[in-house]
């Protein structure tokens, strides 16, 4: 009978042990400055490691270059010269340039020519221009355009016994490269050819070839300068 009571009550003894060992304490270490391991102590003394996954590093996200800003105004200046078996002129130009496109231009401008002309006469003349530039590739460092043009002309012919005025209208086309050295600078260099007719009220024509007269007159001009871009 004893037997019997004494059994229960060891029984009881061993479950009530069991449930202190499992309200043990249990006490957490952080990781050091050297170990990516978290240390987890108890009491009774039972030592459980748990592994931290290591942080993924953090990303760099790198900008992007400013994007240059497109230049569509600037200021173009030139010397220029025409010359031929009579002819010897030279001068320069000015212009103020538009892009309001990569592939399109335009410069409206003056300038000033002074030398001999066909007759071998003394002439200065003041052109006043238009003209409409296409640019083949203009993301490139050299870029090939070509010109198309009109204007007009006041000249002044001095000859051995007259001074005479003269207005003449016409039209210029050629083609040329810019050399874009920086974004806001670039060198100019083309060669064009120059049509045009007399237009003022002088019945007198401008030239005579024996029987033969004319209002008309054209010529080569070739251009070296550069262009300032804002």
């Amino acid at each position: 009978m004893h037997r019997l009571v004494f059994l229960p009550v060891l029984a009881l003894a061993a479950v009530l042990t069991t449930v202190a060992t499992a309200q043990a304490d249990v006490i957490v270490s952080p990781p050091s400055d050297s170990s990516s391991q978290v240390v987890v102590r108890t009491k009774p003394p039972t030592v459980v490691v748990v592994r931290q996954k290591a942080a993924a590093p953090a990303r760099v996200v790198k900008e992007a270059p400013p994007k240059d800003r497109e230049r569509k105004v600037g200021l173009h200046f030139d010397v220029a010269g025409t010359f031929g078996p009579s002819v010897r002129m030279g001068g320069f130009d000015g212009a103020l340039r538009f892009r309001p496109a990569p592939h399109f231009g335009i410069d409206l401008g003056s300038g000033y020519f002074a030398g001999n002309d066909y007759d071998g006469d003394f002439r200065r003349e003041v052109p006043v221009t238009t003209n409409f530039l296409f640019f083949v590739n203009p993301k490139s460092k050299v870029q090939f355009y070509v010109l198309l043009g009109a204007g007009l002309s006041f000249g002044k012919k001095e000859s051995f016994n007259e001074v005479r005025n003269m207005t003449h209208a016409g039209g210029q086309a050629g083609v040329g490269l810019e050399f874009r050295l920086a974004p806001g600078f670039a060198l100019n260099t083309d060669v064009r050819g120059v049509l045009r007719h007399r237009i003022d009220n002088d019945p007198r024509p401008e030239f005579l070839d024996g029987p033969r007269s004319s209002d008309t007159s054209g010529g080569a001009l070739l251009t070296f300068g550069g262009t300032f871009y804002f």
